[in-house]
């Protein structure tokens, strides 16, 4: 299941008010996203992972005095 941002108030298994969150299949809800009711919610993306095995890179301008 997806989840969706509520952009505008709208009845669907139950009562949904601007800025609520929904979760749904995409394909049940597809005619609330091109209708501007829904926007789906991005997930967050994972932060790189550190190689510990490399030295942190100094600040260039540092290093040279």
């Amino acid at each position: 299941m997806e989840k969706f941002k509520v952009l505008r108030q709208h009845h669907g298994d139950k009562p949904y008010a601007e800025g609520d969150t929904r979760e749904a299949d995409e394909r049940d809800v597809a005619h609330l996203v091109a209708n501007g009711v829904l926007e789906p919610m991005k997930a967050k993306a994972e932060p790189a992972a550190k190689n510990k095995a490399e030295p942190a890179v100094q600040n260039k301008a540092k290093a040279d005095k």
